[in-house]
């Protein structure tokens, strides 16, 4: 009689979602059913799961659920229902970003919510940005690069994984090591299927079923065009390149999103880029694959980086092809001799001199391809990665997590508000507390009530934490007089 197996419920968006970790969480789960029976929680219920393997509606997953559960977060809005699930089922979570400020904007989280985790994480900054935020409505890109929004992750997760060591050190350097020591590195795997590779047949095979030329230098970016991956230090590179003579050619494989960067704008600022390059638009799987082998190189840049991982990177480390990266965050970890990495300064004068020589010399750029499939092949197979998370979900099974306390009555703090109240008062006064909570700013009597309110008309304003949503108040007369907040702490009272 063959043993039950244990039950691993999976929390995480599913193909055909047009999302690169819905397609990681799909092949993981066919490394996973070697050690457990797998079971989704999806919030489209036309999801694709591996075959045979439930998905399930995330409403009632908890229905039948064991204790080993596993969450995929990225920092987009498909995956508000993983953080929420998060919340009521604690497990172990892959954090595929640490900045998750743009997930919880949304996805619908309260703001004061987002404003006390911006706050956890850096309070110095979170003291002048998040006010911007609260008072003007003001979220810069520099705060979707400071503020990671990771604290209740770290707090709400048995273990968490992320896939560099670059990751691990920043979220120890903002959060402390108590808070990340249950933090593990398991690297991003090779695609589980045969992948068209070599420089040879598999390459040539590639461009055949693409209508590309059989020759020619082939340069490819993959996924959705954004700021981050840097399209502007390539662009003035490929410029650059051709004006020296390299015979190349460019093809964006993926999608293109203006609201983020308008790439084919910036490829018509340069008509000689503009006739030697093509935007395909969203890819499917299979057609990603084929144009990542054509390649002779792909280009995968970033700055800045908050140590995100790369699906296309992987893709190309699997089909033998050179990669090109920037030489920083989890980028700088990969084998010098496995990928060619550009230094942040100067980045367009080095990229232009590597273009164009592997250009003039494609060989050089094939076998530095197979070297990096070699070490791809020894650390990144499938089989190893899904074993070392099983490694991980088991190990963490008596790791305690952060309790949210049961909802109840908000008993009233009491602060003397006399003229000398100042916003230090009221933030040592409400240190530690989240949720509801309940404030009387006491006087004397009503007339210094009226007095103080005309003196500082933008008291509230001027003395609420940055953390703290207003959402009621009064004035009291009995049996104290003063001003009654009721007030949104952010996070579970």
């Amino acid at each position: 009689m063959t043993p039950t197996r244990d039950c691993l419920t999976v929390w995480t968006p599913l193909p055909p979602e047009r999302n690169g970790i819905a397609d990681y969480a799909f092949s993981l789960l066919g490394g996973l059913a070697a050690h457990y029976e797998c079971r989704v929680a999806c919030d489209d219920w036309f999801g694709q799961a591996p075959e045979a393997m439930p998905v399930i509606d995330p409403a009632l997953v908890h229905r039948g659920a064991g204790p080993r559960v596993l969450h995929q977060i990225g920092n987009n809005p498909g995956h508000g229902f993983v953080l929420r699930g998060m919340r009521g089922m604690p497990g172990v979570t892959t954090l595929h970003d640490p900045g998750l400020l743009y997930l919880h904007e949304t996805a619908g989280e309260d703001a004061a919510t987002i404003r006390a985790g911006m706050a956890a994480a850096l309070p110095g900054l979170a003291a002048v940005y998040g006010r911007q935020h609260r008072e003007h409505g003001i979220q810069t890109r520099a705060n979707h690069l400071l503020f990671d929004l990771a604290g209740e992750v770290l707090a709400r997760s048995r273990a968490v994984v992320v896939h560099s060591e670059f990751a691990r050190n920043r979220l120890r350097l903002v959060h402390g090591p108590a808070a990340t020591a249950h933090v593990a590195v398991i690297p991003h795997f090779l695609p589980p299927d045969p992948l068209p590779s070599g420089a040879g047949s598999g390459r040539a095979a590639a461009r055949a079923r693409l209508g590309l030329p059989a020759e020619g230098f082939l340069v490819v970016t993959a996924g959705f065009a954004t700021e981050a991956k840097r399209f502007d230090w390539l662009i003035e590179a490929l410029d650059v390149a051709l004006g020296r003579g390299a015979a190349l050619h460019w093809i964006h494989a993926g999608a293109e999103r203006a609201e983020e960067y308008a790439l084919s704008a910036a490829i018509a600022e340069r008509p000689a880029v503009a006739a030697r390059t093509e935007v395909t638009g969203y890819l499917d799987a299979t057609a990603l694959d084929d144009h990542i082998a054509a390649a002779d190189v792909l280009v995968n840049l970033r700055f800045p980086s908050g140590g995100e991982s790369s699906g296309s990177l992987a893709r190309a480390f699997a089909c033998g092809t050179c990669c090109i990266v920037s030489d920083t965050a989890a980028y700088a970890e990969l084998p010098r001799d496995a990928v060619l990495q550009v230094p942040l300064a100067g980045a367009v004068g080095t990229l232009a001199a590597v273009l164009c020589a592997l250009a003039a010399e494609p060989a050089r750029a094939a076998a530095i391809g197979e070297l990096g499939r070699r070490f791809a092949r020894a650390e990144m197979a499938l089989p190893a990665v899904a074993a070392r998370y099983r490694d991980v979900i088991d190990n963490s099974l008596d790791r305690p997590v952060e309790r949210t306390a049961a909802a109840g009555p908000s008993p009233t703090l009491v602060l003397d508000a006399g003229p000398g109240l100042q916003a230090w008062h009221l933030e040592a006064a409400l240190a530690g507390r989240r949720g509801a909570c309940r404030l009387l700013l006491a006087v004397a009597d009503l007339a210094m009530l009226a007095d103080l309110t005309i003196d500082r008309p933008g008291l509230l304003a001027e003395l609420l934490p940055i953390t703290a949503r207003l959402r009621a108040v009064r004035v009291e007369v009995a049996p104290r007089p003063g001003l009654l907040l009721d007030l949104d702490l952010g996070g579970a009272a």
